[in-house]
């Protein structure tokens, strides 16, 4: 039997929306040649610069393999955008660390994600923002 409320759909829908958004937004606003991906891989590190960010992270984060994450990393090492640098505990592992070149392209890459998440709430409220996230929760939890 067909949903008469297909949520999934919908969802799935905006979801793609929202990403091609983004991905735009935040191509056009670095000018490096670097790919989107990339940009998110500096995102993430800019947003955890409270901890040391390995190539297992990023596996995890990005759901990606093992020998993907390894090419963009050394991809992103050859354009002077990430080091890798041992750790004291580890010889063996190395923390990926961005550039001064990376640092100044996360803020553009921030600069571009917020102007979309504030399209995205521009005609919500505080109340109508609060209970879309309840209402996500929600919608989470019934699947997990």
């Amino acid at each position: 039997m067909k949903s008469q409320y297909p949520i999934g759909l919908h969802i799935n829908k905006l979801s793609r929306l929202i990403s091609r958004k983004v991905d735009a937004s935040v191509l056009s606003s670095i000018d490096d040649n670097i790919t989107v991906s990339q940009a998110y891989v500096i995102d993430f590190i800019t947003d955890n610069s409270d901890r040391d960010v390995f190539q297992k992270d990023l596996e995890m984060e990005f759901d990606l393999k093992r020998s993907s994450v390894s090419l963009m990393l050394n991809n992103m090492e050859k354009h002077d955008l990430i080091k890798r640098v041992p750790v004291s505990e580890d010889a063996r592992l190395k923390k990926i660390v961005l550039t001064e070149k990376a640092v100044e392209i996360s803020k553009k890459i921030s600069a571009a994600i917020d102007s979309v998440e504030g399209q995205l709430a521009e005609s919500m409220d505080q109340d109508e923002i609060n209970t879309f996230l309840n209402m996500l929760n929600k919608i989470r939890s019934n699947i997990e």
